[in-house]
C-alpha cells in the first residue's frame, strides 16, 4: 500500500515540476507537450475457446510528456510518464522515463521521427513488480497548420520484469497515435 501511495506523490510532484518548468520564460519558446494514445497489440494468442488468433487487441496505453526542442524541431528531450492497461495479464504499468527524439524532415510538413526512451517501470497491482523500461519506437509525422506535428507510432516497450502469472517477459508492441504541441 505505501509503494503505490509513494507512487502517487511522486506522480504527482512530476506534474507539478512540469507545469513550473513550462511556465519559465527563458523555456517558453523551446517548451513542448505531447500526448500519446496507444493500444498494445497481441500476437498469436490463444483464446478462452482453445484457438490461437494471429492478432488481438491486449491493453490500451495513455502517455505524456513535456520537454524542450530545438528551433528546427528535429531533435526533443522530455520526460514522460503515463499508464498502460494490459488486459491479457490483468494488470496496469505505469512508465516513468527520459525521452529522446530525433525527426528527420522528408517533405515540407512530414516527418520521420526515431525516439529512444529509458526510465523505470512500475506493475500496479499486488506484486509491485518495477524494472528498468527501454522504449523504441519510430514515427510518421505531419506538421498540422498550427505548426504542431501529429504522428502515428509503432513502438517496443521492454518493461524490464516478468508476468507473474506465466513468467513471460514484459515486452508490449504499441500502435498508436501521439500530437505534439510545439
Amino acid at each position: 500500500m505505501k509503494k503505490s501511495i509513494r507512487k502517487i506523490l511522486f506522480s504527482s510532484l512530476f506534474i507539478l515540476l512540469g507545469i513550473q518548468f513550462s511556465q519559465a520564460q527563458f523555456f517558453k519558446k523551446y517548451v513542448y507537450t505531447e500526448g500519446e494514445l496507444g493500444a498494445i497489440s497481441s500476437f498469436f494468442v490463444t483464446n478462452s475457446e482453445g484457438e490461437t488468433v494471429p492478432f488481438t487487441l491486449g491493453g490500451l496505453s495513455f502517455r505524456g510528456g513535456l520537454g524542450v526542442h530545438d528551433e528546427e524541431n528535429n531533435l526533443f528531450l522530455g520526460i514522460y510518464s503515463g499508464f498502460e492497461g494490459n488486459f491479457r495479464h490483468s494488470t496496469g504499468i505505469l512508465p516513468v522515463y527520459l525521452n529522446s527524439k530525433l525527426a528527420l524532415n522528408i517533405a515540407d510538413d512530414k516527418k520521420l521521427l526515431f525516439s529512444f526512451g529509458y526510465g523505470r517501470s512500475f506493475q500496479m497491482g499486488p506484486e509491485n513488480l518495477s524494472g528498468y523500461l527501454k522504449k523504441y519506437s519510430i514515427a510518421y509525422g505531419k506538421v498540422t497548420s498550427r505548426d504542431n506535428i501529429e504522428t502515428f507510432f509503432i513502438e517496443i516497450d521492454n518493461h524490464g520484469y516478468n508476468f507473474p502469472d506465466d513468467e513471460i517477459s514484459a515486452i508490449t508492441l504499441n500502435l498508436g497515435f501521439g500530437y505534439t504541441f510545439l
